[in-house]
């Protein structure tokens, strides 16, 4: 696996409103588990060996969360399970000051990952799998030499479960792996399907290298505005090339309402 991973936190949340008012989005339960456990879980259980969790200073709980998680003491089993996975791990907290896109959050990990390849692990994109959703990505990487981002596939059914980004056009390599030929604008609204089969689309679990820094600092930050990754990826692509892993599992975006009403539901069976 990667030495590092990046687990992003300090966004507004406003898709969450008001739930995430006062409360961060990453503190809302999956489960009877904050988004932000799931993720640290899920990058501990994929084997890396330093974690970078980019915080807001206007949201201490999370940080506060996770200094509690490791305490000796614990009891609780899943706050055990989660302090073990994490001896041994180092943990880093990188301010972003405000919420100014998941761009302007990775370009704060340059001066810690180097040259060292790392996974970013999104709280609001909740997996059901036996193996870590970023590990399955993390054996495209390694196979292809080329940065890789997670593929889910979708119901036109639950096209309305997610928001309206991660349109792709592929082409097959082999197996669960693929050569993105084109990512779809991150645009409002709810991600579409037109009645038919099922299709494939780009999720929040990516495995990068360091040109990915050299592609965000070529397409931004912009003028005003969010600086987010979708344009980084599309350099990607037009450049060195940009690689997709078909992940095994239950996925939700719960970073939105639809998706994270599914969630519980399916939590609650």
């Amino acid at each position: 696996m990667v030495p590092w991973a990046v687990v992003p936190t300090a966004g507004s949340g406003t898709r969450l409103l008001p739930a995430s008012a006062v409360l961060p989005k990453v503190m809302l339960p999956v489960g009877l588990c904050p988004m932000v456990h799931w993720a640290v879980r899920e990058s501990a259980l994929a084997g890396v060996r330093a974690l970078l969790v980019i915080v807001s200073p206007h949201q201490p709980l999370v940080r506060q969360y996770l200094e509690y998680v490791t305490r000796p003491e614990q009891v609780e089993p899943r706050m055990v399970e989660l302090r073990d996975l994490l001896q041994g791990v180092e943990l880093h907290f990188v301010e972003q000051a405000e919420p100014r896109g998941v761009g302007d959050a990775l370009i704060r990990c340059k001066a810690f990952t180097g040259t060292d390849p790392f996974a970013v692990v999104l709280p609001d994109n909740w997996f059901d799998s036996v193996t870590p959703a970023v590990a399955q990505v993390a054996s495209t990487f390694e196979a292809t030499g080329t940065n890789a981002i997670g593929l889910t596939e979708v119901r036109a059914a639950d096209a309305g479960l997610y928001g309206n980004v991660g349109g792709v056009e592929l082409e097959p390599i082999s197996g669960p792996a693929f050569r993105i030929l084109a990512l779809q604008d991150k645009q409002p609204g709810k991600f579409s399907i037109q009645s038919g089969p099922n299709v494939l689309r780009g999720c929040a679990r990516y495995v990068l290298d360091e040109r990915f820094y050299d592609a965000l600092e070529a397409t931004g930050p912009p003028p005003e505005g969010e600086w987010d990754d979708v344009p980084a990826f599309q350099h990607l692509i037009e450049s060195v090339g940009l690689a997709g892993h078909r992940i095994d599992g239950r996925h939700f975006d719960v970073g939105q309402e639809e998706g994270y009403l599914a969630a519980a539901a399916y939590l609650s069976r």
